[in-house]
């Protein structure tokens, strides 16, 4: 394989996805999937496209096929994720065009990827080497149920995370050069690549997005992007038997918790259904008691930037684990430790937050 070879997939991905956002954020386009106003989560200050999920989706068509002749194995692979993607990409696309696809509508299509990609590559969680549940894989269907909920949950926890310029999207990216690495250290170059791609191609769509909102991700965007990361990282220790599955988990572990949390507020702390909607994230509270307390005057232009702000913290929150993951890649106990210990890092910032024991950032 030649560079050029490497780099015509990727430089043509990046391209088609730059180009194709750019002109959904144009004045031409930019009213076709305007986010709603309304909304207890609506932190920004004009109506916005929700399509930028949409240009991800075409980048990545596009970069595979660039690698139909050179690559063939990275094009099949890549191809069958686009399709697994399908159900749970157009349910996405339709919310953001009508704003009237049920929740329960969504998460029936994400366990309709996750079933859809098990029975094209035949692949799913075959183990944790984690005692308890590799014996309950041994169990008819449970490796199919494990499946659905490790896929569908990762894919709408990417969704949850989705609420300021720059937050998903770069966060996905640092998970994917997360990914990558682990795949170079085991010489797995077709995932790294894959990896390299889906990372360039989110770029594309970031440069519009980040910092001044250009454009959103959308459901569709959030939703692509979860299925991507979430079946390169299942393939890794499936490839390649001496990492560990916890080392993917960890490198998703920030929208991950955040999920979890989530799930635990809405339902045992304020007794609202689990798809009811709230301001009450880390990243929100991180915002509305740091970056833009309320009663502080604020123009919508320093809003906007104070938006920003909130996702370069969560870059590096997300860094932090994806490095560890690297690192520690082929031990699952010290994966484990740190998972716990990011936790126990997210509840403390989080009741620092909630207790306004965080001052406000001018």
């Amino acid at each position: 394989m030649s560079s050029l070879d490497f780099v015509v997939p990727h430089l043509a991905g990046f391209l088609i996805s730059a180009i194709f956002v750019g002109l959904l954020a144009s004045p031409l386009l930019s009213r076709l999937g305007l986010d709603k106003q309304s909304g207890i989560q609506k932190v920004h200050t004009r109506p916005t496209s929700r399509l930028g999920g949409v240009g991800i989706f075409f980048g990545l068509c596009v970069g595979i096929f660039f690698c139909k002749d050179a690559l063939p194995n990275d094009a099949i692979l890549g191809l069958c994720l686009m399709i697994g993607s399908l159900p749970v990409f157009i349910s996405g696309l339709i919310e953001d065009l009508t704003h009237k696809v049920h929740p329960t509508t969504r998460l029936l299509m994400a366990i309709l990827s996750s079933l859809l990609i098990l029975w094209i590559l035949r692949f799913g969680v075959q183990r944790t080497d984690i005692a308890i549940f590799d014996f309950l894989l041994q169990l008819p269907f449970f490796t199919t149920i494990l499946t659905i909920l490790v896929v569908s949950g990762f894919i709408n926890a990417i969704n949850i995370i989705d609420g300021f310029h720059g937050l998903a999207s770069g966060c996905v990216m640092i998970m994917l050069l997360a990914l990558a690495a682990i795949s170079y250290n085991i010489e797995d170059w077709t995932i790294l690549r894959l990896c390299l791609l889906t990372c360039i191609v989110t770029l594309g769509f970031g440069i519009w997005n980040w910092p001044f909102g250009k454009i959103f991700l959308g459901d569709a965007g959030a939703y692509l992007l979860g299925f991507c990361v979430v079946e390169l990282g299942l393939l890794i220790p499936y490839r390649s038997p001496e990492i560990s599955p916890m080392a993917p988990v960890l490198v998703g572990i920030y929208p991950l918790i955040e999920t979890v949390f989530s799930m635990y507020r809405r339902k045992f702390v304020r007794t609202h259904p689990l798809n009811h909607p709230d301001a009450l994230h880390l990243h929100t509270m991180l915002y509305r008691r740091v970056f833009a307390p309320k009663g502080k005057n604020i123009s919508p232009r320093v809003k906007n930037l104070c938006n920003a702000k909130v996702s370069v913290v969560f870059w590096f929150l997300t860094a932090v684990p994806c490095s560890l993951a690297w690192v520690f890649a082929k031990n699952t106990t010290i994966l484990l430790l740190c998972m716990v210990g990011f936790a126990g890092l997210y509840v403390f910032f989080y009741r620092r937050l909630v207790y306004f024991k965080i001052q406000s950032w001018k």
